[in-house]
């Protein structure tokens, strides 16, 4: 009988040995990463749920705000809570209104060709709020007549968000020019003959008092 020497090559046997130390190790961390996955799945659901329903309440509370009269306004307002107000801004910055106002729209009627130059300009920036803004706001004189325009404008939307033409800011003695037209896009404000009055624009929400923006205008 022939008896047959088995050879191994320790080599090769150290290669299939780590080769299985790796997959064994593989296997291990898919099944802790598919028990992670298990175990969270309930959170990232619940997550995702409970910030659609603070939308949706925050959007519910800035409707009943927006709803309100005046009279109602005036009785509510002291007593509102900072959340309650933070729920309210969070509904109104959910909506947006873009506008595209051309400079010719500032020229009066029946005027083929406007004269256009610029008198002062200034960046937005933001006051912090809960609120973004980027954009410039330019002071014009278009055939003689002032305008405030605001050009490549984007501000995180508010409850009833007004311009103000102040000084450094101060919007005890401003000049309300109006009703914020939008929170996207260029348009146009008349500034009369005023407009070397002031030297800062000011955005902000007319009930709460709260500022979103500024832009400091200079020559």
């Amino acid at each position: 009988m022939v008896k047959k020497t088995l050879s191994i090559n320790v080599g090769e046997l150290c290669v299939m040995f780590d080769r299985t130390r790796r997959e064994i190790l593989l296997v291990h961390v898919s099944i802790l990463l598919l028990a992670l996955f298990v175990i969270t799945l309930p959170f990232f659901l619940y997550a995702i749920q409970d910030t659609d329903q603070s939308k949706n309440r925050s959007m519910e509370a800035f409707k009943q705000f927006e709803a309100m009269t005046d009279d109602q306004r005036n009785l509510t307002l002291p007593n509102m809570s900072q959340t309650d107000i933070s729920m309210v801004m969070l509904g109104a910055a959910q909506i947006n209104n873009e506008v595209n106002e051309t400079i010719q729209a500032m020229a009066p009627p029946n005027t083929d060709m406007a004269s256009i130059y610029e008198l002062r300009s200034g960046n937005f920036t933001s006051s912090g709020n809960m609120s973004k803004v980027s954009g410039i706001s330019r002071v014009l004189s278009v055939n003689d007549n002032e305008f405030l325009r605001f050009e490549r404008f984007n501000i995180t939307n508010g409850p009833e968000l007004h311009v103000y033409f102040t000084n450094k800011g101060d919007l005890v003695n401003s000049r309300d020019l109006g009703t914020l037209k939008g929170n996207m896009g260029a348009q146009n404000y008349f500034l009369g003959d005023i407009a070397n009055q002031y030297d800062t624009v000011v955005i902000a929400s007319m009930p709460f008092k709260m500022v979103y923006a500024k832009a400091i205008l200079e020559p």
